[in-house]
């Protein structure tokens, strides 16, 4: 069995995750009326996250930075069994965030990079003083997390465990934020997208079916994509 998993069991546990009450749909009022709703969306709806290690930069610190920290390893990307962990625990789950503020100074150990599109919001988790912050938009907010201090040392353990030493996806050319298909595996996820809902997310429910409109001309344009099925 692996490490992974019998951290991210052990982190369930003591969360109560396995306990068979159903979370809410949404984030608690607290988070709500905490965070701004684009940055909540972003995790809310994440369609990828990326786990980084940081640290507090030391004087002189010229190496990579992550929301003003140092950077100082890449520890993988979250399952949909871990994301749906992390968002029902800590931003649905009321009993797990304390609204009286914190009397520690933050400890930078992991964050959360959500990316919804080419937006993303920023979760750090602290230990040992339990909290995690959010960072979106120049902007941050912490939360106590001292009702479950002991998962939050779970967490730091779990993914600095599996941190490997941080190159630049930019250097590597590994950045291509342009939302165009470009292959059939691209293909088979735009179209199981479909399937459950609109594909860009400011398209409005009721919209017309393509069928349904009249004949047009072949789209023309640098930003108008034709996904061909196969016959």
């Amino acid at each position: 069995m692996k490490k992974s998993f019998l951290y991210t069991l052990c982190f369930a546990t003591l969360l109560g995750a396995v306990n068979a009450n159903a979370q809410s749909s949404e984030a608690t009022e607290y988070l709500r009326s905490s965070l701004n709703q684009a940055s909540l969306n972003n995790i809310l709806e994440a369609e990828r996250v990326f786990c980084y290690t940081v640290e507090m930069p030391s004087a002189g610190y010229t190496g990579y930075t992550l929301d003003q920290m140092a950077l100082t390893g890449f520890c993988g990307i979250l399952s949909d069994e871990e994301k749906t962990l992390f968002v029902d625990e800590f931003f649905k789950n009321e009993k797990n965030v304390s609204k009286t503020s914190a009397q520690c100074v933050i400890s930078p150990r992991v964050m959360l990079r959500f990316y919804r599109g080419v937006d993303s919001t920023d979760v750090l988790f602290s230990y040992p003083c339990p909290s995690f912050s959010v960072f979106y938009g120049g902007s941050v907010k912490s939360f106590n997390t001292a009702p479950v201090s002991e998962a939050m040392e779970v967490i730091a353990k779990m993914y600095e465990d599996k941190r490997v030493d941080f190159i630049s996806p930019t250097l590597l050319n590994q950045m291509l934020p342009m939302g165009i298909v470009v292959n059939d595996e691209q293909k088979a996820v735009v179209e199981k997208k479909a399937e459950t809902g609109p594909v860009r997310g400011w398209a409005k429910d009721g919209a017309q079916n393509a069928s349904d409109k009249p004949s047009q001309a072949a789209p023309k344009g640098w930003n108008k994509i034709n996904i061909k099925k196969n016959q």
